[in-house]
């Protein structure tokens, strides 16, 4: 175990913080829990607002891997309204003219009866359709592979389903695995059968294939999830034209401007301190008794993972993945240039849940703005804005109140992983099936399992520990270092004084994160 001098730099010694809890909780929890998921239910002006624009988001998003994840928020102007547009990369301007044509669509083109609706409909959803092309060729094929997994699977094993739901699950999945199908025509098939008694049988089979082949278990939630996605390019366009309806002369004056993606923080180099027992310190009040223990079970998970080397090494290499999410780029545009949201609605929509840190960013940032939904998984490649300067520059108040309590958040978890000595959280997807939509507020524990599971940017990511005292360290280091875990990188007062450092002194978790 190494040793080393305090850390004096306030900027880098919170940012070591941060990045060392986030170690380790990737490593020893991944998951903070199951989804947390609000529906936008349009029963007001607000929840229309934010149906529209969290739909508007969905639209944008036209590639896997996190890249073209979108978040829209609206500035209220005298005359007009902005829709502020951000992406983990800048925006490309080729969304921005599909936004305005959209909107330009919704505004002008006529829809005061169900037949002019129903053009406009089918306008829209060929128009998102193309656009989202890229996205959508990919999707396709995982639900090609996977429905033919399952056809095998059907037809070799009749063991597993008998009787009239084996033949109906038989004759029903050949619509899904044809590949001649245009894109167009199977998002409508996909959305014609999202009801079907057989979506309901792929949900239960699931769940009751307890001691099947884990393949066969995820590519049988891959249909029923891909399903749904599918069937959104469907549905989105019908909602965008209901919810425009309703927003009256929202969009009559409007601009869209993009926010440019800012340089990420660097993670500070690996120095003496980043090792197990500083660390648990720094986690820990000083004092506290339960240390020898906890300091015993992080030394008998380091001898065969080498779990300490993991966290040092963790982020040497982020081969260009490391990403400023769009939601935080939005909210950090409105609050460092006091931007006003339409009707004081401090609503960010995004295409995709937030990840942990960005929910736990949201939660305690002093502008109080709306917690997003969260898939609660944490990505190692998750960063906050850099600030040139550090703790001198002007934003560092702000930013220090944030990520200290995100680094309070991430600690709280390991310290009771730790304690209790729990196998990590089972791996979940990054984004719902939405087959049905008719949550309030729920959580994967409150609704049927098969309601939010499926797959996120990335359907290999799928890898989760499922005991890790017993795993191999090849095992350990394929889950370090899996590229779909990368790609898309979601109180007390704390004070600044000078004088707190991080240091080999029993205790820590009092200092200035």
């Amino acid at each position: 175990m190494g040793v080393g001098p305090p850390r004096l730099d306030k900027y880098d010694k919170i940012l070591s913080r941060l990045f060392e809890n986030l170690a380790l909780f990737h490593i020893l929890k991944g998951i903070d829990g199951p989804h947390m998921i609000t529906a936008h239910a349009p029963t007001d002006v607000r929840g229309i607002r934010r149906r529209f624009l969290k739909n508007l988001c969905f639209i944008c998003d036209y590639r896997k891997g996190g890249d073209t994840t979108t978040s829209i928020a609206l500035e209220s102007q005298t005359n007009e309204v902005i829709l502020w547009v951000a992406a983990n990369f800048t925006p490309h301007n080729n969304v921005i003219l599909f936004l305005d044509d959209t909107l330009q669509q919704l505004q002008r083109d006529p829809k005061g009866t169900e037949e002019e609706r129903e053009r406009l409909r089918k306008k829209l959803t060929k128009n998102c359709v193309g656009f989202a092309a890229p996205r959508l060729k990919k999707e396709c094929k995982l639900l090609l592979r996977a429905t033919r997994y399952c056809e095998k699977y059907l037809i070799e094993d009749a063991t597993a389903v008998q009787g009239a739901e084996r033949r109906s699950l038989i004759e029903w999945l050949p619509r899904f695995s044809a590949t001649n199908i245009d894109t167009l025509v199977l998002c409508q098939t996909a959305y014609d059968s999202r009801h079907d008694p057989q979506m309901s049988s792929l949900g239960s089979l699931s769940r009751e294939l307890g001691v099947a082949p884990r393949e066969t278990v995820m590519n049988i939630k891959a249909v029923r999830h891909l399903i749904g996605r599918l069937a959104e390019r469907i549905r989105i366009p019908t909602l965008l034209i209901e919810d425009f309806l309703k927003l009256g002369l929202l969009f009559n004056s409007y601009q869209i401007k993009k926010v440019q993606a800012p340089t990420p923080a660097i993670v500070p180099p690996a120095d003496g301190l980043r090792n197990l027992n500083s660390i648990l310190k720094r986690i820990l009040q000083p004092g506290d008794p339960r240390l020898k223990d906890m300091q015993s079970y992080l030394a008998r998970l380091d001898g065969p993972l080498k779990l300490e080397d993991a966290i040092r090494s963790m982020y040497d290499e982020d081969n260009g993945q490391a990403r400023v999410h769009s939601e935080i780029q939005v909210l950090e545009e409105f609050h460092r240039n006091q931007r006003s949201f339409v009707d004081g609605d401090r609503y960010i929509a995004c295409s995709k849940l937030a990840c942990l840190c960005c929910k736990f960013y949201f939660r305690h940032h002093p502008g109080r703005f709306e917690e997003p939904e969260s898939h609660q998984k944490a990505y190692l490649n998750w960063r906050p804005i850099k600030l040139p300067g550090g703790w001198e520059n002007e934003h560092w108040p702000h930013q220090r109140k944030a990520l200290g309590m995100l680094s309070s958040e991430l600690s709280t978890a390991v310290e009771k992983q730790i304690e209790t000595q729990q196998q990590p959280t089972p791996w979940q997807p990054d984004s719902v099936t939405n087959i049905t939509e008719t949550m309030s507020s729920v959580s994967l524990g409150e609704v049927e399992a098969d309601k939010v599971l499926g797959i996120g940017d990335g359907w290999s990511d799928g890898e989760f520990i499922t005991d890790l005292c017993q795993l191999s360290n090849d095992i350990l280091t394929s889950i370090l270092t899996d590229s779909a875990s990368l790609a898309y990188i979601n109180e007390d007062e704390f004070s600044d004084h000078s004088e707190d450092s991080d240091t080999e002194s029993d205790g820590g978790a009092g200092l200035d994160a």
